[in-house]
């Protein structure tokens, strides 16, 4: 009886226990009492990436965010009264800096849709299919927003049609997984509209978010995007951890999202901006032309692409040419079709009849893809019809120009200091802004022309307009690099100030002619962050602010030119002189037309001009200035040599396969090796050579050999190199004839200049073969690795994502100015400033001099005693 009692007292429990546990299998255990799912969590199911994008109503734009203030979601929220949108040329918000909960925003409430086939996964997503009413807006393949605070803004072109139709504005993302989503936000904003604000929450895998734009928000023509962040750690306080924050936005999940049926056709040559870009940030500018092997046709081919490219303001124009129709191509790419009208049949089927009769450049569509149409009766309307495409860009060329068109790619346009000039933050897009972290981060561009000089002498001035709390922490800074080199650094000494135009020197030897990148930093120390108690990152007390009215002032700099030097092509200012340079290729193919032509159409994006060039089938000797391109194979026998180059080069690349360039060679991905590790410094690094003993004892037999003066003589040289800057490096006269030099083996590009045999220059452009030389130019000149080109030779590996630049050992000026006094003393000193000796010895002489002229003066005209 004890038995049975016991078994009916125990099956019973068993049966219950058996049924909750599957019912837990069933539906997940929650911490939270029942509520009703907002829209956000009703639309964050995932889907699959090529599944049809749900459209949702327009919701009511978020104010400009206020971590202090969270709004919470609700279903009955409803739209309400739309307010004025920000013109495009008035500075955002600045981005609220204190943290707030991960509650869910109104703007939040749109479509969120996740691949499937990457859930429950930490690799990225597999790429994402481009629909035909998407539109990509990155100027890039991937955007990449780090620390506590970045932003990122750049201007978009829309047609009539598109601007009027309904849209949508769709972002992918994701983000490192130490990232807190209760505490960062990603904010996207259009012409000053916030539309997306969101937590940041994906670090399994890209999360797509898409929500309606605002009916007559969009405008046709430019549109300025923004992008802003504020990122928290979820566990750690300190400034370290601040550079594990980081999201990713990829470029085929970001977009304007059109309705169906929406037209897009291009109305005229103003359209031409609004080709795009495809899921990389290109633009191809894809040219058919029949028997392209014709010089008349070459040269009229070469120049129309920088037309084409001017006219269109684009990014990273890529060039590809072909004597046939493609048929449609991929979105970001506009068909160009050159020929006389005669010949126009054979390559394009529907040609406008107009053609016959006089010189046009027509804009239309060809099989549902945008096409330029140049034609004419003959060769010298196609001129005509060329000139035409970008005559409203060079009506004017008198006026020196103000800034560099920069904005399809970082917005506002980068002011160009000819001279001595000073710029506010306000004018650079670095609006006010308070901040409650740890690393304060903002950077802004500047152009300086082809022709700047400067080394060792002079300063630029940032007066700086900020303020600090007292909780910051004596031993804080604030830093300032320039082109990714510190270059000034002012240390905090008091608790809790405020700057007004408080100066901040930074040398001019660190900027460079054409586009200099300048980040300013702002690291924070607290006592609160030294102890991190739980929570410690949600900090909602701002500690600093950065005014608007802080500016920079570039002093006067002397201004000449150096050759050779690669810096004149990435500044625009190459060929220097009235001479055009002669470009020749060293065959006569579309594989190289398309190199040149996408060569030449960044060159003249960056000059804002066409490049004075002519075309040429061999150099010629005395030519001002060469550029060769072609395939390494067929560069003339001792070419490479004429340029520094070993003639080894040629044997290394042909025995090396070209690197196969793969995911983790993006920049700052993980994965991704952070610095180049050699065999002898592995070897060195991770192996140790006999033991701790036996080390230290070779260690002290070497110091104790040491004489008194050798280490006194050492002690006195530190002292000197410190207090002065000078170094005997600095004293040594180089040896101009230096070795040869040899490309790494995985190098896929090189680009090298040296002097000519008459008064210019030689430039090689070239790559082990004809297709890897087309994509390795087009890699070279995306617009945030062309500025990086200088020194006399450039080689780039495409698969690491990396150049390496030869700097310039043995120059001769060329002048550029008229001549004047004040630019002749600004050249000399720069060039003092960095040969000492050749100073120092002027110097000598000088008063040698004077003491001579003295000594005669005074026995003429004194009196004997």
């Amino acid at each position: 009886m004890p038995v049975r009692s016991f078994l009916l007292r125990v099956l019973p429990a068993l049966a219950m226990l058996s049924a909750a546990s599957a019912f837990a299998q069933v539906t997940p255990f929650s911490m939270t009492p029942d509520k009703p799912a907002s829209p956000s969590e009703v639309q964050r199911t995932p889907v699959p990436a090529t599944a049809p994008i749900a459209q949702t109503q327009p919701s009511t734009p978020s104010a400009p965010f206020d971590m202090r203030q969270a709004p919470t979601a609700s279903p009955q929220t409803g739209p309400s009264q739309q307010p004025p949108s920000a013109g495009a040329g008035s500075a955002p918000a600045p981005f609220g800096m204190t943290p707030q909960g991960a509650r869910a925003t109104p703007a939040t409430a749109g479509t969120q849709t996740r691949p499937a086939q990457a859930l429950q996964t930490g690799a990225a997503s597999p790429a994402r299919p481009i629909l035909r009413n998407e539109k990509p807006i990155l100027p890039s393949a991937l955007v990449r927003l780090e620390g506590e605070v970045d932003a990122r803004s750049w201007a978009i072109h829309l047609t009539q049609d598109e601007a009027a139709s309904g849209a949508s504005l769709a972002i992918g993302y994701r983000n490192a997984v130490v990232v807190m989503p209760e505490a960062s936000r990603l904010r996207a904003l259009v012409n000053g509209e916030v539309i997306i604000d969101t937590p940041i929450a994906s670090a399994q895998n890209v999360q797509r978010i898409v929500l309606p734009v605002r009916a007559g928000l969009l405008r046709p023509g430019q549109n300025v995007v923004r992008l802003e962040v504020v990122q928290r750690h979820r566990t750690d306080c300190t400034v370290r951890a601040t550079y594990e924050l980081w999201t990713e936005l990829e470029a085929a999940s970001t977009a304007i999202v059109f309705g169906e049926g929406t037209p897009r056709m291009l109305r005229g040559l103003e359209d031409l901006p609004a080709i795009g870009v495809d899921a990389t940030g290109t633009t191809t500018i894809h040219v058919i032309a029949p028997k392209v092997y014709r010089p008349e046709m070459r040269d009229r081919l070469l120049r129309l692409v920088q037309m084409v490219a001017l006219r269109g303001r684009y990014a990273h124009p890529v060039v590809k040419v072909s004597e046939t129709d493609p048929g449609q191509v991929s979105p970001g790419t506009i068909k160009v079709y050159l020929s006389p009208a005669g010949e126009l049949r054979t390559i394009m089927p529907l040609s406008p009849e107009a053609a016959a009769s006089q010189p046009i450049a027509l804009v239309m569509q060809d099989s549902g893809s945008p096409a330029l149409v140049v034609s004419g009766p003959g060769w010298a309307d196609l001129d005509t019809a060329i000139s035409v495409i970008a005559a409203s860009m060079l009506s004017d060329r008198s006026t020196e120009r103000s800034s560099v068109d920069t904005a399809s790619w970082m917005w506002p346009d980068a002011p160009v200091f000819q001279r001595a000039r000073s710029v506010k933050f306000a004018d650079l897009g670095i609006p006010t802004q308070e901040f409650s972290g740890r690393r304060f981060r903002a950077r802004f561009a500047i152009d300086l022309p082809a022709d700047f000089y400067a080394n060792d002498y002079g300063e630029a001035l940032l007066y700086l307009d900020a303020a600090y709390t007292p909780a910051v922490q004596p031993g804080s800074h604030i830093d300032l690099y320039v082109n990714d080199r510190i270059s000034a650094t002012m240390r905090i000494t008091a608790k809790g100030d405020i700057f007004r135009r408080h100066p901040v020197r930074i040398p001019m030897r660190n900027f460079k002619p054409g586009i200099n990148i300048v980040w300013f930093e702002a690291v924070l120390l607290t006592d609160a962050d030294d102890r991190c108690p739980p929570g410690g990152t949600l900090s909602e007390t701002s500690r600093f602010v950065l005014f608007d009215t802080t500016n920079l002032a570039i002093p006067d700099f002397g201004r000449i030119g150096r050759l050779p030097d690669l810096a004149n092509m990435s500044a625009g200012g190459f060929p220097l002189g009235s001479a055009p340079a002669t470009f020749v290729l060293a065959r006569q193919n579309p594989l190289l037309y398309g190199s040149a032509g996408t060569l030449l159409a960044r060159m003249a994006r960056v000059s804002g001009e066409p490049v004075r060039a002519v075309f040429a089938n061999a150099a010629v000797v005395g030519d001002p200035s060469t550029v060769f391109i072609g395939a390494i194979d067929q560069l003339p026998s001792g070419m490479l040599q004429r340029v520094g180059v070993s003639e080894r080069t040629r044997a290394i690349w042909q025995s090396t396969p070209a690197p196969v360039r793969t995911s983790s060679a993006i920049p700052g991905a993980e994965g991704a090796p952070s610095e180049k590790m050699t065999p002898e410094r592995s070897l060195n690094d991770l192996s140790s050579q006999g033991s701790t003993d036996d080390i230290r004892k070779r260690w002290t037999e070497s110091l104790s050999h040491r004489s008194f003066l050798q280490t006194r003589f050492d002690a006195f040289k530190s002292w000197v190199e410190k207090t002065f800057n000078l170094s005997v490096a600095s004293l040594v006269v180089h040896d101009n004839a230096s070795t040869a030099f040899e490309p790494p083996p995985r190098a896929t590009l090189l680009l090298a200049q040296g002097n000519s045999e008459g008064d210019g220059t030689l430039t090689v452009m070239t790559a082990r073969t004809e297709g890897e030389l087309a994509d390795a130019t087009a890699r070279l000149t995306e617009p945030e690795l062309w500025p990086q080109v200088a020194g006399t030779i450039v080689t780039l590996n495409t698969n690491e994502d990396w150049i390496d630049v030869q700097p310039v050992r043995s120059f001769t000026f060329v002048q550029t100015q008229p001549f004047s006094l004040l630019n002749l003393r600004l050249v000399a000193a720069n060039w003092m400033s960095i040969n000492i000796l050749q100073y120092a010895l002027l110097l000598v002489a000088c008063c040698a001099a004077l003491g001579v002229t003295t000594y005669f003066l005074l026995k003429r005209l004194g009196r004997s005693s």
